[in-house]
């Protein structure tokens, strides 16, 4: 499986675990009907903010995929991010904030390269948007409540 959405390519051999692979490396899952895709970085990390406007149930529908791909690759998995292979590490899930409808936390240590990098990746859903936050080694915190006042 593989999909482009939020600027990527992302190719994943195992499809149940294309919804982790997305939510990790910055890319929407399903097809929402609108994207805007930022890139920022500070405090040590490098942070992908992808705003996902989707039609009716299908925001939550794509958070429902990204917990039964944690339950079913939480062992880790190989996925091809822009023609780099990634192999990701266990999987497990991590404190959230609150305040939005759905809210999921992930991390993962992600191999490419030879290198070895922590991998985060905070999901939040309020009505039909998903905010999907992926940062290396991690999501600065003025970073994701400046998203948190945005989707309240």
């Amino acid at each position: 499986m593989s999909t482009t959405a939020g600027r990527r390519k992302v190719r994943v051999t195992e499809d149940a675990c294309a919804p982790l692979a997305y939510a990790l490396s910055g890319t929407t899952v399903g097809k929402p009907t609108s994207t805007v895709v930022r890139k920022a970085s500070g405090e040590g990390a490098t942070v992908t903010v992808v705003l996902a406007e989707y039609t009716s149930d299908e925001a939550r529908t794509a958070m429902d995929a990204i917990g039964t791909a944690l339950d079913e690759c939480a062992a880790g998995f190989t996925a091809t991010v822009d023609g780099v292979e990634h192999k990701v590490g266990k999987v497990a899930p991590e404190l959230a904030p609150e305040g939005t409808d759905q809210a999921m936390g992930l991390g993962a240590t992600v191999e490419r390269g030879g290198r070895k990098t922590p991998a985060k990746a905070v999901i939040l859903r309020s009505g039909n948007t998903v905010a999907y936050l992926s940062g290396t080694p991690s999501i600065p915190t003025a970073l994701l409540d400046a998203q948190l006042v945005k989707l309240r």
